[in-house]
């Protein structure tokens, strides 16, 4: 396995391995890789000759310096990781390599930023859009793994690529959870054992918002209350400064991320919440 820091030799490494015929499967990351990226490697590995993952914490999508400190960093134990998945190429750029300062160019998102996450971290997507252009420019032609997890961030990069006609395959892969349901992310490495039961409530109400729908509800309303409801409920043995405290819980259209009226057809919901002072976020389809 190749750990590349320089992003012309990474994208001499990406050129050379396509001249020789090979495709590549990129899976961006910030490192503290868990069984979610795992799955994103795993899929990679089996679709594509050679797989590059990147880690790097990007500062540029951090509103919050405090978040951006406290961002889990591993890089020996993700070499491990990506070494024993068969990675290939592990692309780990200083700060300075990806974005050399001082910053001129910076990338903006219309529409589809201004909702949901956007909303609540101004200049996030910004920040995830300028990263990832980079990486498909240096990566080239490649098939890019991204989780749904990140579902609005899914859906901007697809549409980034899309109007940007970027040579890039984008690649959606499925939430991956624990037994309990909690949906896996870096962020659950800086939550105690009583924060982590109390995370199993944004799972919960996302499931129980899902099954009313199945049974027939069909009030955007009534969902979104639901999922509120069902995310507040209290837990016992947690503490009051341990409980989840919602951020947002939503019914969009999967496409636009616009919220409907009322339900009719596919539909993603999706909910945020902040315990102690992580922020996390879940969806599923219904």
């Amino acid at each position: 396995m190749d750990r590349i820091s320089s992003a012309a030799e990474f994208q001499t490494a990406c050129d050379t391995l396509r001249m020789r015929g090979k495709t590549i499967g990129l899976v961006p990351t910030m490192g503290a890789l868990h069984d979610g990226h795992r799955q994103l490697i795993k899929l990679a590995r089996e679709q594509c000759d050679v797989v590059a993952v990147s880690i790097f914490v990007n500062p540029l999508q951090f509103d919050n310096p405090i978040d951006l400190e406290k961002y889990p960093r591993s890089i020996e134990d993700d070499l491990e990781v990506a070494s024993t998945l068969g990675v290939d190429v592990v692309f780990a750029p200083l700060e300075t390599e990806m974005h050399p300062r001082p910053i001129l160019f910076h990338l903006e998102v219309d529409g589809l930023s201004e909702v949901l996450e956007g909303s609540s971290r101004p200049g996030h997507f910004g920040g995830v859009v300028t990263v990832v252009a980079k990486l498909f420019i240096l990566a080239g032609r490649c098939r890019a793994y991204f989780g749904e997890k990140d579902f609005q961030q899914l859906a901007i990069v697809s549409r980034m690529v899309k109007e940007m006609h970027f040579p890039v395959q984008i690649v959606p892969v499925p939430i991956v959870r624990d037994e309990r349901g909690l949906a896996l992310s870096s962020r659950n490495l800086r939550l105690t054992s009583e924060q982590l039961n109390s995370a199993l409530s944004l799972s919960r109400s996302l499931f129980a918002a899902r099954e009313a729908i199945r049974r027939g509800e069909k009030n955007t309303d009534k969902i979104e209350q639901l999922m509120a409801q069902e995310l507040g409920r209290e837990i016992d043995g947690i503490a009051q400064a341990d409980l989840a405290v919602l951020d947002y819980a939503l019914v969009v259209d999967p496409l636009t991320l616009m919220r409907p009226d009322r339900i009719e057809g596919t539909v993603r919901l999706l909910v945020a919440a902040r315990i102690g002072d992580v922020r996390l976020i879940d969806n599923v389809g219904a």
